[in-house]
């Protein structure tokens, strides 16, 4: 029986375990934390104080006659097939690594300080409610939400932060006081055009002032400015910044399948790393030039379960990330390798949409919808939708 050794418990590496016959494979999952986090939530925790139970036992996912160990991955051996954690360590016959993406504040001088005093909504959940504490206090003023770096989990969640904020402190009687400053290294609002079209007319009609090409330098926490490379500055009352995401601090051999941001090199298509046919990397873990989203992490989670099968499929790129622009509407974006993202406008059933995937959730990860996200993928096709929404 050919042993399958999955690192990660998230979306992407349970989604996989539960994906594959135990019957054909011997299938372990191996993850540092007993439990698995419905990380979307951090936005409502952050901008509404949600309090929905967002953690999950992995053991309670994992479906019948696949194996858990709790321990942390220190180190994978490509050439040997060795994946070793601190006291351990456990060979296999095929890798898959799903480990997902951390941040990491030490990139930017200051910016560990205003997230420790601030917080921010991608790095746990203490975080997140630290921003709702935050915007609770706030009584007017500079309100500045940003992007430190290109790289971010779920591509829409900064302008999410946007709007979810202005939505507050319109409904708190605050517009009259406030500022509301979206800053972003790219130059538009959103990095896709079509979205982009959508989008920053609403920003533009909700008064929050749009500053592209801001590649953050540093903070200065004495003068409470945020200084970019390009030489512009913001004053804040409230920075709401969103930090870099990396990849995971596990030591590989060969070192050379990692980018200089950590995220494992692997191919678009097939997800197989970089010279080695043995080994896969999926969802926020590797460096494919595609969403950093949980829904993308179930794609290519099923695309590889295709592929172990012996079933010549192939990841398309397919993005399908739900965009919440606040007042109870949402858009989603959608798109592919060979097709640019749908201009797709926002209405209250796409983001009811939304909010019935955090009650699906749990037993999205089990498989139990499969059938419904089939039907959902379908009729959402980009090409099809771009014919419709030109």
């Amino acid at each position: 029986m050919e042993k399958i050794v999955i690192v990660g418990g998230g979306a992407g590496g349970l989604i996989l375990a539960n994906s594959l016959d135990p019957k054909k494979f011997d299938i372990t999952v191996i993850d540092k934390s007993p439990i698995t986090i419905f990380q979307p939530a951090y936005l409502y925790i952050a901008f509404k104080g949600a309090h929905a139970n967002i953690t999950k036992p992995i053991r309670s996912i994992l479906k019948k006659g696949r194996k858990f160990i709790e321990e942390e991955v220190i180190k994978i051996d490509l050439e040997e097939r060795k994946v070793y954690t601190k006291n351990n360590s456990y060979s296999y016959d095929k890798l898959v690594i799903a480990t997902g993406t951390i941040t990491d504040t030490s990139k930017m001088k200051g910016l560990k300080e205003i997230n420790d005093q601030f917080g921010d909504y991608h790095t746990n959940i203490e975080n997140a409610q630290k921003v709702w504490k935050s915007l609770n206090n706030f009584k007017g003023g500079s309100l500045i939400i940003g992007m430190s770096s290109p790289i971010c989990k779920c591509p829409p969640s900064p302008l999410e932060g946007a709007f979810l904020a202005e939505e507050f402190i319109n409904k708190k009687g605050l517009k009259n006081k406030s500022k509301i400053t979206f800053f972003t290294p790219y130059p538009r609002a959103y990095p896709s055009e079509p979205i982009n079209e959508v989008i920053e007319p609403l920003l533009k009609s909700r008064n929050i002032n749009i500053m592209t090409f801001f590649d953050l330098d540093y903070i200065d926490t004495e003068k409470k400015t945020i200084y970019s490379i390009e030489g512009d500055e913001i004053s804040y009352d409230l920075p709401i910044i969103i930090p870099p995401c990396v990849g995971v601090n596990i030591e590989y051999n060969p070192s050379n399948v990692l980018d200089e941001d950590r995220f494992i090199k692997a191919d678009k298509y097939t997800m197989q790393i970089n010279g080695f046919d043995d080994a896969y990397a999926i969802g926020d873990a590797t460096n494919i030039a595609t969403a950093k989203s949980g829904v993308t992490a179930h794609l290519e989670a099923k695309v590889l379960a295709n592929r172990l099968n012996g079933i010549d499929d192939k990841f398309n790129g397919r993005t399908n990330c739900p965009f919440d622009v606040g007042y109870g509407k949402g858009t989603f974006v959608i798109g592919s390798y060979t097709q640019p993202v749908v201009k797709y406008p926002p209405t209250r059933i796409k983001h009811m949409m939304k909010k019935v995937m955090q009650l699906i959730y749990w037993q999205s990860l089990k498989g139990t919808f499969d059938f419904a996200f089939d039907i959902f993928f379908k009729m959402t096709d980009p090409e099809k939708l771009n014919k419709k929404y030109k």
